[in-house]
């Protein structure tokens, strides 16, 4: 018994690979490991730009919601605020 070649968690004792790894070899084998190792880089990894477009829209998000956590603290007093100046007036 001894550990899978590729993912190195599974325990293998007939073969070299675990039966997920065995099909990831596989695929290999027929679209061939540049193809797949390419497939895997633009669908998996982010490079520098796109790393910096998800942390402006992280950014941008946690912005958004601290306005609306604002906004909604202040609407309550500002209704406050409104009806103690028109009971004022009248």
């Amino acid at each position: 018994m001894f550990n899978c070649y590729l993912c190195e968690k599974e325990s293998c004792y007939t073969s070299w690979f675990c039966d997920d790894c065995r099909k990831i070899n596989n695929i290999m084998n027929v679209y061939g490991k540049e193809d797949v190792l390419d497939i895997l880089n633009k669908t998996c990894l982010r490079d520098n730009k796109q790393v910096g477009y998800k942390i402006d829209t992280i950014i941008k998000s946690n912005a958004l919601k601290k306005i609306e956590q604002t906004k909604n603290e202040l609407e309550p007093r500002l209704e406050q605020m409104v009806l103690r100046k028109k009971k004022n007036l009248n």
